[in-house]
């Protein structure tokens, strides 16, 4: 009652405190409002300034790295422009050697082109030139433009890029030519996607009047990949580049947020040798609006919430003016009610000594259970220290040396991370689930216990009650499972899904170089299929553990399966250069395993792909298939080495598996086409037959070189049906021709005469026709004969039984042997070019070809010379024992409709021959 009378008299006291700040509350809420609103104004425009600065900064740093990489390509193609200048006369083969020598081992593909700046009217002579010289494909193709300059590609390395760049061409206007004239670089945009060219005026010592030029070919997108490709990952930023008013670059190469829609940033021009490219920078408030990022709403929203904090603090003095009246009455009314609170405390008392009762009954119950449970049971203090255990608990963890020492529950935990999380958990008190952890004590050692408990107040004490399980051998079992599961059970390395994972973990977290190999016993095959798999599987094991005794201290080591095994090195780890690695990994490969008494010895090819982490643009998986490619080239140079993976590999894998899916879908009618080249007499004079030749155009692909698809018609199984098509146009042109004894020779690869389906083919064919067999030659070449002759003899004797003519192609350049020739149904030999060069000489060229000729009248075989290109070729050969001869001298390959022209043409000189 006395604590009422004083709560009163303090609420009088202060009655007179609330009333003056309600009478001038509403003038100090007004200046309250200017200063914040003043206050905000100024924040917001110190943040919009200190934004635009930033952006100025990021966009200046970018305009001087792509300035950088400008500068390069400058540099580069000056120094190929003097060293040129310098040289009176560059061949092509010095052309691509210098192209490979300064494109080299630069992070972009780039290509060295030469050009020539031509009207339409020139572009006949240009053609002419350049076949004359030996590139039969040339053609010139200008885009639709009656008339103007026109920059036309001449020459580009390295050759990969040859049949594509090859005589395309581009208009061009003065500022082009006046720009090149001052010895400036510019800039040149290809019709094809996103292909550019740095150009600059080459001299020509010859011919001082002709334009020439010399230029550097390169994907722009790719240079701007490589620069800004990671600028959102790094920055936050996205940029947009684009040039003549279309975009060439975005790093929003997804289109996520959606760029052309929003406004950039800031724009920055650059001048790209002559063309204009813009630069337009998004910022990362722009890409991810969030309030946390916009000031000016932050600001404005500070302010509102200032500006209502003041208006409820002036509300709340008003309610406490309006409210302290009915304070007093709240005090007689709480009087009031304390008589009434002290009989029900009094009825609380005598409650609470009749459950203390209950609770010492329940108590004596509890420690019985205490005692004597087989389970360890404990209390601890707020402080976490052990009050008490039972038995069981100390049987587990205690022994006698803690019996009567002051011991804190985290001094048995062996792990210190867990150790200190519970001692956090003691300090705030904080309840927990199951809890794992390695035990032990000066009496017990390696025990892992589940430990569960709860904090409880008792006693106006708190208390933590808990309970321990050992689970030692439940965790030693898992432990095992875990362990069997992330291992190759033979030779207990790592399998290729944890290996995968740890390649994951590599490339994307700490930063450093690694080295990844790739290795493949070779001959394993051989010794799993004579031996048996039981000593397959000791060379297996046997290796791992050479392996494990050479890199397993700074590798990891891992079976993919079968015979393939995978390495991951640290490159900070190793002792000895890389190389000397490689090659101490294959000699001890190469050293002998006993089995059952007898030395086995086997080799290995290594793939290696090197990485820099953190490696964002290839996955762990594609990082092992780029060192399995290197694996296989590798096997492909002669096995028992290694090869370090480079674009070049990727590339022509890729490449190679572009053109066996462009041949998975042919459209042989409309792609394919057949050209024919004359094959004449002794003398060049008359045309005894054609050799048919292969051309395929993809829509996709461009025109694609025999030399390169036909090898990969062979593996994937499309050479059956390839051949079927040139044989079936064949035999039309054949029906074309005026002359029934004019033969057709037809190219044939060894897997087409083993495949009964295309021999049983090839009979209905001609049985149909109604023209011989003995009209139609097949050609095989030496190499692929001799390699397939066991498995070929049958099928030749049957063609040459039937009337067909065999020869060998490319003769001179295999391994085969002259007693074979009396085996193999052989009727004529075709010298390869390469012996043709030089023959009109008296030196060794000539004296080869004279013994080639020799030996073939002395098996009485027919002998035709190909790739003659000089009339004193021709006449040397006319003097040799040499029946036929084709070449471009005489005729380069030609339209079905072409060869019928020459062909009316050869008996029309002849009629007025015999005329005459």
């Amino acid at each position: 009652m006395v604590q009422c009378y004083e709560r009163m008299s303090r609420v009088k006291k202060w009655d007179k405190v609330f009333q003056s700040p309600a009478k001038f509350g509403g003038w100090i809420y007004g200046v309250y409002l200017c200063v914040i609103c003043y206050v905000g104004f100024e924040f917001n425009t110190h943040f919009k300034q200190r934004s635009l600065h930033q952006l100025e900064q990021h966009v200046s740093q970018y305009q001087s790295r792509l300035n950088n990489q400008l500068q390069r390509f400058a540099h580069l193609l000056y120094s190929i422009e003097a060293y040129q200048r310098a040289s009176s006369d560059i061949t092509p083969e010095q052309f691509y050697h210098l192209a490979q020598s300064q494109l080299a081992g630069l992070e972009l593909e780039l290509s060295l082109e030469s050009y020539a700046i031509i009207e339409r009217s020139q572009v006949l002579s240009l053609e002419q030139k350049y076949r004359s010289l030996g590139f039969f494909d040339f053609t010139v193709r200008l885009p639709n433009r009656d008339s103007g300059l026109f920059l036309t590609t001449l020459k580009a390395a390295p050759v990969s890029e040859f049949g594509h760049l090859l005589g395309s061409a581009v208009a061009i206007v003065d500022p082009f030519i006046q720009r090149i004239g001052n010895n400036e670089l510019q800039a040149v945009k290809w019709h094809q996607a996103q292909r550019w060219s740095v150009v600059i005026e080459q001299f020509d010592m010859q011919r001082p009047q002709a334009l020439r030029a010399l230029g550097i070919g390169f994907q722009l997108n790719h240079l701007l990949e490589g620069l800004f490709g990671q600028l959102y990952q790094t920055s936050g930023h996205h940029m947009h580049v684009i040039a003549n008013e279309h975009l060439v670059f975005s790093s929003d190469w997804q289109n996520q947020f959606q760029l052309t829609e929003k406004q950039a940033g800031i724009t920055e021009e650059i001048d790209f040798f002559g063309t204009p490219i813009s630069m337009h920078l998004y910022t990362q408030a722009q890409l991810t609006p969030s309030l946390l990022n916009n000031y000016t709403l932050i600001i404005l929203a500070v302010t509102l919430i200032a500006a209502a904090l003041g208006f409820m603090v002036l509300m709340q003095v008003r309610y406490l003016t309006a409210r302290h009246d009915t304070i007093n009455n709240l005090v007689e009314e709480r009087t009031a009610s304390l008589a009434q609170a002290n009989q029900q405390i009094q009825h609380e008392s005598n409650k609470r000594l009749a459950a203390l009762q209950q609770h010492i009954v329940a108590e004596r119950k509890y420690k019985s259970l205490f005692v004597n449970s087989s389970e360890g049971l404990f209390v601890l203090d707020k402080y976490g220290v052990l009050v008490d255990a039972n038995p069981a608990f100390r049987s587990l963890l205690l022994g006698d040396a803690h019996q009567n020492t002051r011991l804190t529950l985290s001094d048995l935990m062996l792990d210190g991370d867990v150790a200190e999380r519970w001692q956090k958990m003691v300090e705030q008190l904080q309840p927990h689930e199951e809890l794992e952890w390695l035990a032990g004590s000066g009496q017990s050692r390696g025990v892992w216990v589940r430990q569960t408990g709860s904090w409880i107040c008792h006693s106006h004490e708190v208390i933590y009650e808990g309970r321990i399980t050992d689970i030692t051998a439940l965790k030693l079992f898992n432990e095992q499972l875990k362990y069997k599961a992330q291992h190759d059970s033979l030779t207990d390395l790592l399998n290729r899904q944890t290996f995968l994972q740890l390649v994951e973990a590599s490339r994307t977290e700490s930063p450093g170089q690694f080295v990844l190999l790739y290795l493949d016993l070779d001959r394993f095959k051989l010794i799993n299929d004579t031996l048996g798999h039981l000593a397959g599987d000791k060379l297996l094991i046997e290796f791992a553990a050479r392996m494990r005794e050479l890199v397993g201290g700074f590798g990891d080591i891992a079976r993919l399966g079968g015979d393939e095994f995978a390495i991951l090195l640290d490159v900070e780890k190793l002792t000895a250069p890389l190389e000397l690695l490689l090659e101490d990994i294959l000699a001890a490969i190469r050293v002998p395993f006993e089995y059952q008494g007898m030395a086995h010895t086997v080799s290995g090819s290594v793939g290696v792909r090197r990485f820099t982490a953190p490696c964002l643009n290839y996955e762990a998986e594609k990082l092992l298939h780029d060192a399995d490619v290197a694996m296989y080239e590798a096997k492909k140079r002669g096995k028992n080495d290694y090869h370090i993976f480079t674009s070049a590999i990727a590339d022509e894998a890729s490449r190679r598996l572009q053109v066996e899916r462009e041949l998975q879908t042919l459209d042989m009618d409309q792609e394919l086409s057949l050209r024919f080249q004359p094959i004449y007499c002794s003398f060049g004079k008359n045309i005894v037959g054609f050799e048919a030749l292969v051309r395929w155009h993809s829509p996709q692909l461009g025109v694609v070189s025999p030399a390169e698809f036909i090898p990969i018609a062979e593996e994937c199984a499309q050479i059956v049906k390839l051949g079927q098509w040139v044989f079936k146009n064949a035999m039309l042109f054949k029906h074309q021709l005026p002359d029934d004894d004019l033969f057709i020779s037809i190219n044939v690869s060894p897997i087409q005469l083993q495949h009964k389906g295309f021999m049983n083919w090839l009979m209905a064919q001609f049985e149909d026709a109604k023209y011989r067999p003995s009209h139609f030659k097949i050609e095989l070449t030496e190499s692929a004969m001799m390699t397939e002759e066991n498995s070929l003899v049958a099928p030749l004797q049957k063609l040459h039984g039937l009337g067909f003519g065999i020869y060998i192609d490319d003769f001179g350049t295999g391994y085969s042997s002259l007693s074979r020739l009396n085996v193999l149904p052989v009727d004529g030999v075709k010298i390869d070019r390469a012996f043709i060069n030089g023959i009109e000489g008296t030196g060794k060229p000539r004296q080869l070809i004279e013994a080639i000729c020799a030996m073939a009248k002395s098996f009485n075989l027919t002998v035709t010379a190909e790739g003659i290109e000089q009339l004193a070729q021709l006449q040397t050969l006319s003097t040799l024992y040499c029946q036929q001869m084709q070449g471009y001298f005489m005729s380069k390959p030609l339209s079905g409709f072409e060869a019928l022209q020459l062909l009316h043409h050869q008996a029309s000189k002849n009629l007025l021959n015999e005329v005459s």
